[in-house]
This record gives structure tokens, sequence and C-alpha cells, in this order.
């Protein structure tokens, strides 16, 4: 089991940040989330906390998974293709770790994730200029007249 809330409040935790983060920004925040649970798993062999590492590397092969099977082939062409191969690949490799405790394997996969990581994060900067350079410069707020002061107190009002 990976954690103790409910599978319906990870749903709608999930479904809030899908509504209100950016699909680029949601994909960096899967890669932090392997990343995190990698370098736990080689903490976790380090102490020889086996159930440990098995959980935080099923962690990250469930991401892994979720993001290969979210792969837009109509769209995303020979891209899709190389990303699909990509996360069978890490995926591979982690699950040999369940066998070898291979640290230096999992230090591979963590560095092959921050590059990664950091190409999504430079496609999201860059997407967000292009954004913020085609938003129309709006007009200045201009706020109405305070009302005289005879108005509020009264004497500005016909009985």
């Amino acid at each position: 089991m990976y954690s103790a809330k409910p599978m319906n409040q990870k749903y709608q935790a999930y479904a809030a940040a899908s509504m209100t983060v950016g699909k680029l920004r949601q994909v960096i925040m899967l890669y932090d989330g392997c990343i995190r649970f990698v370098q736990q798993a080689i903490e976790a062999i380090n102490k020889k906390d086996y159930g440990t590492r098995y959980n935080m590397l099923t962690k990250t092969t469930d991401i892994l998974m979720g993001l290969q099977t979210s792969l837009d082939y109509d769209n995303g062409g020979e891209i899709s293709k190389l990303l699909y191969n990509y996360y069978a690949s890490l995926d591979a490799r982690i699950f040999s770790v369940h066998r070898s405790n291979d640290i230096p394997m999992l230090e591979g996969v963590v560095k092959e994730l921050r590059m990664m990581r950091d190409t999504w994060e430079a496609i999201d900067q860059q997407e967000n200029s292009k954004r913020a350079a085609a938003m129309p410069v709006s007009a200045p707020v201009v706020s109405a007249p305070a009302a005289p002061a005879d108005y509020i107190s009264g004497a500005g009002v016909s009985a």
C-alpha cells in the first residue's frame, strides 16, 4: 500500500491538480516524483530496507507506466515512439534493481530523469513566454471618483 489516503481522496487531488496545473507542469511534477522515489529507494538500499526500496521503485514504475500510456501517438509522432522506448528502458532497469540492488544503475536513472525533467521545464518556460508575448496588454484600471464627504454624511441626501 502506498498511502493511507483513500483512493477517492487521491483521485480528487489529481482531478483538482489537472484543472489548475498545465499539462507540461504536470509532466514535470511527475518527473519530480520519479526522481524523489528513486532517491528514496537508493537510501533504502543503503539501509538494507528492502521493503521501502520495493515500494519506492514500484511507485516510480507506476508513474512511468502512466506517462507511457498517456502518450499521444496521433499528435506526437516519432517523439511519442521515442518516449515510449525511453520509459520502457527506465522500467526495465528499475525492474532489474529489484534483484540486484544496483545503486549505480539507479543513480544513472536519476541522472537521466533529471535531464529529461529539465528538458520538459525548458519547453514549459518557452510555452509560457510565447503565451505571455501573445497576451494583449490591458488598459489601466480607472477607479471611480470618491463621493463627496457631505454626500456620505447624509447632507447630500434629500428627504
